[in-house]
């Protein structure tokens, strides 16, 4: 039987725990494609105790980035999927699939 201490270090994956900066390595399953669509409404997605949104641009590529505008942390939920990037409705900075 392992200790309460290896249990938490094995199971723990958000901020800076050990198995969650091992599991960020890998790609990990959290859409089917085609829940996203070129141009479309971005989508919610939680991993790891982040919260990121996914987005297809006008090229047809996947971006996954944080949720929250670096800016003044509004959701880039609510932001318009324009010209390749995804445009934060705050103070209109404009993020591409690499963030």
């Amino acid at each position: 039987m392992i200790t309460e201490e290896e249990n938490r270090l094995i199971c723990e994956v958000e901020g800076p725990a050990p198995m969650g900066q091992l599991m960020r390595r890998h790609w990990i399953p959290a859409l089917m494609s085609e829940e996203i669509e070129t141009d479309g409404k971005p989508v919610r997605v939680r991993l790891f105790g982040e919260d990121l949104v996914a987005f297809r641009d006008s090229n047809g590529d996947v971006g996954l980035i944080d949720e929250f505008c670096p800016h003044r942390g509004p959701s880039l939920y609510f932001g318009r999927n324009e010209n390749c990037g995804l445009r934060c409705l705050y103070h209109g900075w404009k993020f591409d699939k690499d963030g």
